[in-house]
């Protein structure tokens, strides 16, 4: 079975500049709405895999993307 990795998850965001190195990715599960602004913040992906986090080290939160297939016209 393939592991339960977070750039396979729905709720990933991915962010401009990650790397293997620094990994800026957000978990859209993580999201709190600013009442005031109206603005949207996201927890890092790496924060929420912690023991201890939401998701954890078992993926609690983890679903599939399986994102819709286009048909090509054929």
């Amino acid at each position: 079975m393939k592991p339960l990795i977070c750039i396979d998850c729905k709720w990933h965001i991915a962010k401009e500049g990650s790397s293997l190195i620094a990994n800026y990715d957000r978990c859209k599960a993580s999201e709190q709405i600013n009442l005031v602004t109206g603005e949207s913040t996201y927890k890092y992906c790496e924060s929420m895999r912690l023991v201890g986090g939401e998701c954890g080290m078992d993926a609690k939160l983890f679903e599939l993307n399986q994102a819709e297939e286009i048909p090509n016209g054929e």
